[in-house]
C-alpha cells in the first residue's frame, strides 16, 4: 500500500505529515490486500476556521473511494477521516474485516 501525502508539510508542518500518514495506515492496515494506493491532502477551510481532509483510497477493483472530512483543525480533520475510511473501503470492495 502506498501512501502519498501531498503539501501538508508545507502548510501544517512534518508532524502533522507523520501524523496523517500514521491514521490513514492504520484505518486501512485491515485493508492491505485490496488497497492500491492512497492520496491524502488537507486545506484551509474557508476564513481559516476549519481545515479538510481529503482521502481517495485506489482499490485492486479499480473502485475508488473519495473520504472526506472537516474539523477545528488539521489533527480533528485527519482523525475524521481515519473514523469514516473502514467503513467507506469495507462498502465498496465488499470484503470482510478479520477479527
Amino acid at each position: 500500500m502506498k501512501i502519498e501525502v501531498t503539501d501538508i508539510s508545507r502548510t501544517f508542518g512534518q508532524q502533522t505529515r507523520a501524523y496523517a500518514e500514521y491514521r490513514i495506515f492504520s484505518s486501512l492496515a485491515a485493508f492491505s490486500n485490496v488497497v492500491r494506493d492512497v492520496t491524502v491532502s488537507l486545506t484551509s477551510g474557508a476564513r481559516s476556521r476549519s481545515v479538510v481532509c481529503s482521502v481517495m483510497v485506489g482499490l485492486e477493483t479499480n473502485v475508488p473511494v473519495h473520504v472526506t472530512a472537516r474539523g477545528r483543525h488539521a489533527y480533528d480533520a485527519i482523525n475524521r477521516v481515519a473514523d469514516r475510511l473502514g467503513a467507506a473501503v469495507r462498502r465498496s470492495a465488499h470484503v470482510a474485516v478479520p477479527s
